[in-house]
């Protein structure tokens, strides 16, 4: 970015594709959102493509093992091994895979987004190819994460190309209207989560074999617990989607009648403090941000954004966005191709570099905010070792130990924020029952627990304060990674 906003000058205040924006005028967000992350998606996808061809050979093996076990079954021959050699049977796997297809094909059919309808062979379709880019990228995840460990499972290239190549053939197939990008979305969203899974199992399934348990038994405990959790994840998403949403005052003049390129009516009636809008959409727009708009239509105009929480300032999903550039700039054919391909020469210099392109090619889109943390979590790590004579590298070191700690608090005390600014939020009781409403006296105030401005003051709220504490939490890892293990 340094180097884009240097030369940049060069072009004064003629603004430079894809930007509507002067290079000098621009911030550091509006830098990369407009030529970093094209790049970022191109270096995603090309790393995900080299990682994709690199397990080839492991695709075909697993296929032909699969067949294999497929014409056993039928011969009678199956769970003819020890207890340890004990399986999912494969027949289970074809019908589950059926079962996926017929759940997929329901859901999109009978149940689809609002105003996202499509027909139902192109849903059938859908599950189809969830099922083909799902069985070849969850064999990519499994034997990563098997032979490097689980976070160098691979899954931000396996769904940019999942949706590169979904686009492309929704693209060839002339499925580019709105309701076809949810569906590629859809496909690509799936696809994600299975390939995620599948790195934590192919994990679970290592540590089983090397305590002796037993496959099948562990494969049905998989089951059950991914069911279970499928509702506790989806709940705690809807609360911080919910608890975390603002409405920020947004004036932008806007003919509803003829709506500027990249901008669609989501939603023809939405309430909002008791005034009725028209929800807009707005995504690779070059008159409107991207964004979801509450448009008055007395007065012809947006008058507030609505900024949900995920994807908003305290909760980010560059990934999500990526994913949306992808699959709109595809679909809609404005994808700036000069700079995707920029970052494919990238990926393809790094790999001649011995570099691995994947990890380089997942830093290059995540905000400076992530990526400097990370940065600072690594010179700490670098310190450690420059600073110990016998080095731990298991998973198990004190370091190790005790950032998981760091990570699970963050985890758990960011929940307990999403709750309170829930049961802060001024319209809750209209959403709550009455007597949750009266025993918890709904709405709390908004200082309740603002213990920092009430102990420190000014304080509380200084960036200067916030680098000494932010300081103080890298010293205190630096300590404890030094620490031998009782």
């Amino acid at each position: 970015m340094p180097a884009i906003k240097f030369y940049g000058q060069l072009a004064g205040n003629t603004p430079i594709y894809p930007s509507t924006i002067p290079i000098p005028q621009m911030t550091p967000d509006q830098l990369w959102s407009n030529y970093i992350r094209p790049m970022a998606a191109g270096a995603v996808a090309a790393a995900g493509l080299i990682t994709l061809l690199r397990t080839l050979p492991t695709i075909i093996s697993a296929l032909r093992t699969g067949l294999k076990n497929v014409r056993a079954e039928a011969a009678g021959q199956a769970n003819g091994g020890t207890r340890i050699d004990r399986e999912v049977p494969m027949r289970w796997v074809i019908g589950g895979s059926a079962v996926i297809i017929f759940m997929m094909w329901v859901l999109l059919t009978f149940h689809p987004m609002q105003g996202a309808k499509t027909e139902w062979w192109q849903n059938l379709f859908a599950g189809i190819f969830v099922t083909i880019f799902g069985f070849l990228f969850v064999t990519v995840a499994a034997r990563i994460s098997g032979l490097l460990g689980n976070s160098s499972n691979p899954i931000s290239g396996m769904s940019i190309a999942t949706l590169m190549a979904t686009c492309a053939i929704f693209f060839v197939a002339g499925w580019t209207a709105p309701n076809y990008q949810v569906l590629a979305l859809m496909i690509g969203g799936v696809v994600c989560i299975a390939a995620a899974i599948a790195g934590a199992t192919s994990q679970d399934l290592k540590t089983g074999y090397l305590v002796g348990a037993t496959p099948f038994w562990q494969q049905m405990g998989l089951l059950i617990g991914v069911t279970i959790s499928t509702l506790a994840i989806g709940t705690t998403l809807n609360l911080m989607n919910k608890g975390l949403e603002k409405y920020l005052p947004t004036q932008i003049p806007v003919n509803i009648q003829s709506l500027p390129s990249g901008v669609k009516v989501e939603r023809d009636t939405f309430t909002y403090q008791g005034k009725n809008y028209v929800l807009i959409n707005a995504l690779g727009s070059h008159e409107v941000p991207d964004g979801e708009y509450l448009y008055n239509p007395a007065a012809n105009r947006i008058e507030y954004q609505w900024a949900q929480g995920i994807g908003s300032d305290k909760a980010p999903a560059p990934q999500a966005r990526l994913m949306a550039t992808v699959i709109s700039g595809i679909l809609n054919q404005r994808l700036p191709w000069r700079l995707v391909l920029m970052g494919v020469a990238l990926v393809v210099a790094v790999e001649i570099l011995g570099v691995r392109s994947l990890a380089f090619a997942t830093g290059s889109y995540l905000p400076l905010g992530t990526t400097a943390a990370m940065f600072a979590g690594g010179l700490v790590r670098m310190l450690v070792d420059a600073t110990t004579k016998k080095k731990d590298e298991s998973e198990a070191s004190p370091g190790a130990l005790y950032s998981s700690g760091l990570i699970a608090a963050g985890g758990v005390f960011g929940l307990l924020g999403i709750i309170i600014n829930l049961l802060q939020d001024p319209e809750i009781s209209t959403r709550v029952p009455s007597w949750l409403t009266s025993i918890l006296r709904l709405p709390w105030r908004p200082d309740l627990f603002s213990f920092g401005p009430k102990l420190f003051g000014s304080l509380a709220v200084s960036n200067l304060f916030g680098i000494f504490m932010f300081g103080l939490l890298a010293v205190s890892l630096f300590y404890f990674a030094r620490k031998k293990l009782d």
